[in-house]
């Protein structure tokens, strides 16, 4: 049975990983703040513990897959500093941190691979976010310097950068809404194919990365954007 460690595991991408590859056969350690045992990724302590439970636990790990990431409204000049450190620490340093402590475990992997999350907003800046589109431009860079430092160890690195995604910081918003059509006709605008991405839809491409089906694919991003980019 192959395993998999998932960040960010308690919300709407992560639990459909969890989903998603529990029901492909796969045994799942979900790691999130608000997990059965809380792990905040941007604590050196508090991840590495829990990587070395795992590690005590399972002989290797074949895939990890880092989801966790936090968002945050402001412009610039108003952002306070705290909340820019914040999501750096959570967005890169959660992801920096997953993959020191989890490259290891994953040494008798017979096909390990790491899948990070993207996002179109790395490509395509909204204003009033300049922390959360720096950090997913961030993930990319981060995503192709490790596929090239692990590559010679058999280990794929990915990432998957969504559009819209009915679920998470949009699901969140829409919410908060008295009436969120508006929000749904801008998906319709924006996305070729009409609509926003389901959570699951998400989750199958970060299988199918970390399957051996994509055994020969390293380095890249996959856009599961339902054609986003192709309207910029």
């Amino acid at each position: 049975m192959p395993r998999a460690v998932v960040t960010g595991a308690a919300g709407g991408i992560g639990r459909a990983t969890v989903a998603t590859f529990e029901a492909a056969g796969w045994e799942v350690a979900g790691l999130d703040r608000d997990g059965p045992e809380p792990v905040d990724v941007a604590d050196p302590e508090s991840i590495g513990a829990a990587f070395a439970r795992i590690g005590a636990r399972w002989e290797a790990l074949d895939a990890l897959i880092c989801v966790a990431g936090i968002n945050h409204r402001s412009p610039v000049a108003e952002m306070h500093v705290a909340d820019w450190d914040r999501m750096m620490d959570v967005n890169l340093g959660g992801m920096f941190l997953a993959a020191k402590f989890g490259v290891p475990l994953q040494a008798r992997a017979e096909t390990p691979a790491i899948v990070t999350m993207a996002s179109i907003s790395g490509h395509v800046a909204s204003p009033d976010y300049p922390a959360y589109v720096t950090t997913k431009a961030a993930v990319e860079s981060f995503t192709w310097a490790l596929a090239q430092e692990v590559g010679d160890r058999g280990i794929r690195v990915n990432a998957v950068a969504p559009g819209w995604v009915d679920a998470g910081f949009t699901g969140a918003a829409l919410d908060q809404m008295d009436d969120p059509e508006p929000l749904y006709a801008a998906a319709r605008e924006a996305h070729l194919l009409g609509r926003m991405a389901e959570p699951e839809e998400v989750a199958a491409a970060i299988l199918w990365l970390a399957s051996p089906r994509a055994s020969f694919v390293t380095g890249q991003t996959l856009f599961v954007d339902g054609g986003l980019m192709r309207k910029h």
